[in-house]
């Protein structure tokens, strides 16, 4: 598909009222046979992404800048691929959500060879991996977050429930750069925030009228979100006050219209909004 190149203008009222009106324009976009894709990481270079192709089983790699399709791998391999993310020794780690286990690939261009897992899972759904190197995993199955080191399982907190700490169905895993740990607790419709060692710290939420959140990336000291169930991405401070939000709040097909996103990358000015239901990946410039 030709690229779509227009901006938007628009502005959102949410709760605490008007939000800065934000410039919004498409520069790309790709379906190619995508399968409610979930989730995506960037090589280390930066200049291609790594989308887990859901209900296909497969990883897709493109072009991140014009989001050319490179290759794909994983078939017969992966089932049911929800996240991924590139280990310190520039390994993808895919959360492969059907064989409870999280897939460990060497990359070679848009190419993989599966050199090795980690087990002991129950419906992974995120991964990450700390400053320290340590490898995070969400069991959707077990409302808990797995601890890996240098390969092997060191421990598996935190326990299903609505508490501080407790979690439901969660989605994403992510560690920021001075070692916090965000967990996007999807079914109690918050994010809560653990220090380096695992210790609650903090949630966020209730304020912004979640609905079935589920992935979330940083860049740089802001942070976005996908609120599925809401059809849009929230962009956040570091105190995780909003200050704009893409997608109309209503399901629609557009460079800011949404179908249940689940996920987003970005890289100032650039967004790759994952528009999960409506099969594409999409790329905006975001002023």
């Amino acid at each position: 598909m030709h690229a779509i190149v227009f901006a938007a203008l628009f502005l959102l009222t949410q709760l605490a009222g008007a939000q800065p009106a934000l410039r919004v324009t498409q520069l790309a976009e790709f379906g190619g046979g995508l399968s409610q894709p979930h989730d995506a990481a960037f090589s280390p270079d930066g200049k291609r992404i790594y989308l887990t192709d859901m209900r296909n089983s497969r990883i897709r790699v493109l072009e991140a800048m014009t989001l050319k399709l490179l290759g794909s791998f994983g078939e017969g391999e992966l089932s049911y691929p929800h996240d991924a993310e590139f280990d310190k020794a520039g390994r993808l780690l895919v959360a492969d959500t059907g064989n409870d286990r999280i897939a460990i690939y060497e990359i070679r261009g848009a190419g993989a060879a599966l050199v090795g897992e980690l087990k002991g899972l129950s419906g992974p759904e995120g991964v990450a991996v700390a400053p320290d190197g340590r490898v995070l995993v969400t069991n959707t199955r077990t409302a808990s977050l797995s601890v890996f080191r240098e390969g092997k399982l060191e421990r598996t907190v935190s326990g299903p429930g609505t508490k501080d700490g407790e979690l439901r169905n969660p989605h994403d895993v992510e560690a920021a750069r001075d070692g916090s740990v965000y967990v996007v607790d999807s079914a109690n419709n918050r994010v809560q925030v653990f220090d380096a060692a695992l210790q609650h710290r903090s949630s966020f939420g209730a304020e912004l009228g979640l609905n079935s959140p589920k992935y979330i990336a940083f860049d740089g000291d802001r942070i976005w979100l996908a609120d599925e169930y809401n059809h849009r991405i929230l962009l956040l401070d570091r105190d995780h006050k909003l200050l704009g939000v893409l997608g109309s709040g209503q399901r629609g097909r557009s460079a800011n219209a949404f179908y249940k996103p689940e996920a987003v990358l970005a890289r100032a000015p650039h967004v790759w909004v994952i528009d999960t239901y409506n099969d594409r990946v999409v790329l905006l410039r975001v002023d």
